[in-house]
């Protein structure tokens, strides 16, 4: 959302909340409007400040609200346990942070983002044109096919098909126990047990694009590393993984 945008809703006090793409939209933005450190997010300030947009919040989606809503009392829930005496466990040490889920979430949700940006990028240099009509639920392939090795801009490519297919309106839901570590473990114990596996492999449950997108990001991970090299025998379709190889 453009800045000049916020300051127009502010001053005729009201605040579109379909301006924002969800209540983390919202806190990423009060977080860089005021320069904070997202490790360190002063949970007083910050709360009282999305409570303000919340005053003057209009929308015609109830349950966008009923979600800024949720969030407003979880950023209240972690500001009253702020208050309390910090907490200590047996062994002396002090118990987590109330702010550390959040947190979380939050850098979970800015991956997303910075991805999204990337793939708008990308799709607009090279005009690629992804249609409906091409989405295909894509299975491993016979092993006499030709698997060559590729990068991740067509890995890029393979995710965007299969983003495209989802209702936009159900992006993500960020309260789903799913993490990019939990899919790097399963790719793990799936290669050292079959010496490979596939992009399809790692999403364990069909519907739920945080599912797709913690497998996609998972696979970003292996190869920027070089703990794995990845393979495809045809534009979109699945994606082989194997441990890595030096070309």
């Amino acid at each position: 959302m453009e800045t000049a945008e916020i300051i127009k809703t502010e001053d005729a006090k009201t605040v579109k909340l379909e301006s924002f793409e969800g209540p983390l939209d919202l806190l990423l933005f009060l977080i860089k409007k005021n320069e904070i450190n997202i490790y360190d997010i002063p949970i007083a300030e910050i709360t009282e400040q999305f409570l303000d947009y919340m005053d003057y919040a209009v929308s015609t989606d109830l349950h966008s609200l009923t979600e800024f809503y949720a969030m407003a009392a979880d950023l209240l829930y972690i500001k009253s346990r702020l208050l309390l005496p910090v907490a200590v466990d047996f062994d002396g040490e002090d118990l987590e942070d109330p702010r550390k889920d959040l947190v979380d979430r939050l850098i979970e949700y800015q991956k997303f983002k910075k991805l999204t940006s990337l793939m708008e990028e990308k799709e607009a240099e090279s005009e690629w044109s992804f249609e409906r009509k091409r989405i295909q639920t894509v299975l491993p392939f016979e092993e006499e096919e030709l698997w060559e090795k590729i990068d991740t801009w067509d890995l890029l490519k393979t995710f965007s098909t299969l983003v495209s297919s989802y209702n936009s309106e159900r992006i993500l839901d960020l309260y789903e126990e799913i993490s990019v570590s939990e899919k790097i473990t399963l790719m793990n114990e799936l290669l050292e047990e079959r010496g490979e596996c596939f992009f399809t492999d790692l999403i364990v449950r069909k519907e739920n694009l945080l599912d797709i997108v913690c497998a996609f990001m998972a696979i970003l991970e292996a190869v920027k590393f070089k703990m794995a090299s990845i393979y495809q025998n045809r534009m979109f379709g699945d994606i082989k993984i194997k441990p890595f190889e030096a070309a």
